[in-house]
């Protein structure tokens, strides 16, 4: 008599059969910076599976997908931090201006050529 071996959630996870992906949990993820190997543990799938998932509805790779999902988190970050600068906070202001608009503290001025000084001298 052969003994059945028995398939939890988990060893279906990590053999790839698992039965339902769900994309919301999936996208809810990525747009944090995670690795694939935590969101297949937090899934409970393979990272084949993530991998077979992707190609098959996305055509991307997971860092593709990623790297999508981490620009609309970066655009959210820049309208949020505009609307409270926008909304009068001061300390937002500030830090929109230098890294969204390029404002510096630094204020050095480069000569690039010096004007022809002529010094006369009377007696």
């Amino acid at each position: 008599m052969t003994k059945k071996k028995d398939t939890t959630t988990k060893d279906k996870a990590e053999h790839g059969n698992n039965m339902s992906f769900d994309w919301k949990v999936f996208d809810a993820l990525m747009q944090f910076k995670v690795s694939k190997a935590f969101v297949a543990d937090y899934m409970k799938v393979s990272k084949t599976t993530i991998d077979n998932k992707l190609k098959k509805e996305h055509d991307k790779t997971f860092t593709e997908y990623g790297s999508v999902k981490m620009e609309r988190t970066g655009y959210k970050l820049q309208q949020k931090a505009i609307e409270m600068a926008l909304g009068g906070n001061t300390t937002m202001m500030i830090f929109a201006l230098k890294n969204l608009a390029k404002w510096s503290d630094n204020n050095e001025v480069a000569i690039t050529e010096l004007p022809e000084i002529v010094l006369s001298y009377r007696k």
